[in-house]
């Protein structure tokens, strides 16, 4: 007896559309759980800057694993510490994945954050301004200096 071979079915456009959005999620979602469980600061397995190992200076996301790891956790004012500047504009960039998810799920344009060149131009001239400062004797810190000491409800945990 020869049985006829399964049918395949084809996912539907729609779906087609909204498993890429879908799988992004699921990896943002993963890279939170690995970044909320393990502190960058205590944990080696976190990738180590490039700039700050070629030249041992603090880029503009330098300490962005940490500030991170810091506001899941709620402390924001520790995450401020370890940068600022993406504490700052994290927000900003939370509002234009957030935007694009929904222009995916919509299939038509959301209407668009005007960035001009100037905002642009202020945008890079800002991050190399936070470059300099960070980075000028009076404001270096040691790794260690960066690092902020657990509050007492995450020393509890086991």
């Amino acid at each position: 007896m020869n049985a006829a071979p399964p049918k395949l079915t084809v996912p539907s456009r729609r779906a087609q559309e909204i498993l890429p959005w879908l799988g992004a999620i699921a990896c943002m979602a993963a890279v939170v759980a690995v970044l909320f469980v393990f502190d960058p600061a205590a944990n080696a397995f976190y990738p180590r800057c490039t700039m700050k190992l070629l030249t041992g200076l603090d880029c503009p996301g330098c300490g962005g694993l940490r500030a991170t790891h810091q506001l899941l956790h709620g402390n924001v004012a520790a995450a401020f510490r370890l940068n600022p500047l993406f504490v700052v504009l994290g927000p900003f960039f939370a509002i234009w994945l957030a935007r694009k998810f929904l222009e995916g799920l919509r299939r038509r344009a959301v209407p668009p954050l005007v960035i001009t060149p100037r905002i642009g131009w202020t945008l890079v001239a800002l991050a190399l301004a936070f470059t300099v400062a960070r980075n000028l004797p009076a404001n270096a810190r040691s790794e260690s200096q960066n690092v902020p000491a657990p509050s007492a409800a995450e020393s509890n945990r086991d």
